[in-house]
């Protein structure tokens, strides 16, 4: 006698459904893999595209052996410089300063008139111990050293930021500043 036992066989229809069951979940995922992929694509855009650039401080190489490193007379650039370049360049600052006459202080002091100004407190914003103690005015060779490394000529203040490395765009927000100072000093040719 024979026993028959219920086995799904290769000709049953519970085989062909469970078969084409997985085939038909199997490109779906599929599909819905490739579909996404348009919708929702994968590639990271540009780094550009949503923000500033931060600047990080580069040790010369000069730095290294001992010998000073030659700074890059400002003056010129300053006189060549565009105020609307430095207000592009000033778009990293924004975070912490204004500039407009009467602005308010945030993290940082309002910078309106600070070209000539005393170093030390401005427009109410009380400065660190650090900065005061550079001691003399704003002239153009302190804001240029300043803007290049704020640590290193105020060690212990309380600007974060690491500073503008291009000489360029240095001079570019000096005279930014100097449009937004009443009457800033000449800036002086430099002897040739």
């Amino acid at each position: 006698m024979s026993d028959h036992k219920t086995l799904v066989t290769v000709q049953s229809p519970l085989y062909f459904t469970i078969v084409s069951g997985f085939w038909m979940a199997f490109l779906a995922i599929i599909g819905l893999n490739i579909v996404g992929g348009f919708v929702m694509p994968t590639e990271k855009p540009a780094l550009e595209t949503f923000a500033y650039p931060i600047e990080v401080p580069e040790v010369a190489a000069s730095a290294d052996s001992g010998a000073p490193v030659e700074r890059v007379d400002i003056r010129p650039l300053i006189l060549a410089a565009n105020v609307d370049d430095g207000k592009s360049v000033f778009r990293k600052c924004q975070s912490c300063h204004t500039i407009e006459a009467g602005g308010k202080n945030g993290t940082g002091p309002n910078l309106h008139n600070m070209v000539g100004n005393t170093i030390g407190d401005h427009n109410g914003f009380k400065t660190s111990e650090s900065l005061k103690a550079i001691g003399g005015n704003w002239d153009y060779d302190k804001l240029d050293q300043y803007l290049e490394n704020p640590k290193k000529l105020a060690p212990k203040g309380t600007m974060s930021f690491a500073g503008l490395k291009k000489p360029q765009e240095r001079a570019n927000v000096i005279k930014f500043l100097m449009a937004n100072t009443g009457n800033p000093p000449p800036v002086d040719a430099p002897a040739q």
